[in-house]
């Protein structure tokens, strides 16, 4: 019975560790069969865990009894359930009380979280090698962070010196979420725009603000209305020619399980040429995955194509 076996196969991951990380757990990687429906993140002194599909009311116990055990040892005094499956995402306070202004901690730079808003907290963990990525290139770059969701890039971009970032979401929500971000970390001054806009509809006002040293592409993989990944990928990458200084360099990203490293990769061949790949950047410590990992996150180099010289028909002189 799962319930009687959860803690053997849990605890072990339950530990403070040497690495930074913050999901303890990663079911969804597919490491631990029994366990793909959970995940565990730990942002002090939360501790968060996700249940992608319904579990009976021992298994529920069982799991209550296993975290509730490792509290303290992980700097928590909070544990929180999220039950995200059958359309729904609904945040329980199993134990102790949110903080008044909860957030996630990554290399000296504080994210808030959101435990009222959809199945998203605002930040994404496994995107943390992304994050330092920008970090480390942004210095003096102007940036643009397309689908730039709650900022994340932006403030990691700005704590690595960079000149200017421009952030365009579709959300309003998600950009007023960005803008406090920017705020907890002294950013409020920095120059930075938010777009609330469709990008499909807003190349020309990007175009203006550009062009751009340094672009992040991370956009959603499939929401109905807005982007899916097989046809608005392709439209994207050929749009940002123009939006690109002659040398520069893109992080692009996809989280998509059913699209692999070899589409991402020929769709930028095919549609932006002048790109060049120049690695793939690795997983976030703590999400171990048992095949190819659902999140590619590849780093390129630009450099504007030469456009060629007219051709001089032969026997057109006087």
């Amino acid at each position: 019975m799962l319930s009687s076996s959860l803690s053997d196969l849990l605890s072990p991951y339950l530990v403070p560790s040497s690495q930074t990380k913050l999901r303890l757990f990663h079911g969804r990687g597919k490491t631990v069969p029994p366990l793909e429906w959970l995940t565990v993140d730990c942002f002090p002194p939360m501790l968060v865990a996700t249940l992608f599909r319904p579990q009976d009311d021992a298994v529920l116990a069982a799991l209550e009894a296993c975290l509730r055990e490792a509290l303290t040892g992980l700097g928590c005094d909070v544990l929180v359930f999220q039950h995200r499956y059958d359309g729904k995402s609904d945040h329980a306070v199993v134990c102790g009380a949110l903080p008044q202004t909860p957030v996630a901690t990554e290399q000296g730079l504080d994210y808030k979280l959101d435990f009222q808003r959809g199945q998203n907290l605002g930040f994404f963990a496994d995107m943390a090698q992304g994050r330092c990525w920008v970090r480390e290139r942004a210095e003096g770059k102007k940036v643009l962070n397309l689908f730039s969701f709650t900022c994340s890039f932006s403030v990691a971009a700005l704590a690595g010196g960079a000149q200017s970032v421009v952030n365009i979401d579709l959300s309003d929500a998600a950009l007023t979420l960005g803008k406090q971000n920017h705020a907890l970390n002294g950013f409020q001054d920095a120059r930075v725009h938010y777009l609330p806009h469709n990008i499909f509809r807003s190349w020309k006002k990007l175009q203006n603000l550009g062009p751009y040293d340094l672009i992040i592409v991370d956009p959603p993989s499939a929401q109905k209305g807005s982007f899916m990944a097989p046809r608005d990928y392709p439209k994207t990458l050929r749009k940002l020619h123009k939006l690109l200084a002659p040398e520069a360099e893109l992080l692009i990203c996809l989280n998509a399980p059913w699209l692999d490293y070899a589409w991402l990769q020929q769709c930028v061949a095919e549609n932006l040429s002048g790109a060049v790949l120049q690695s793939a950047l690795p997983g976030a410590n703590g999400f171990d995955e048992a095949g190819e990992p659902a999140l590619k996150t590849l780093h390129y180099r630009y450099e504007r194509p030469v456009a060629p010289e007219p051709s001089k028909e032969c026997g057109q002189g006087r």
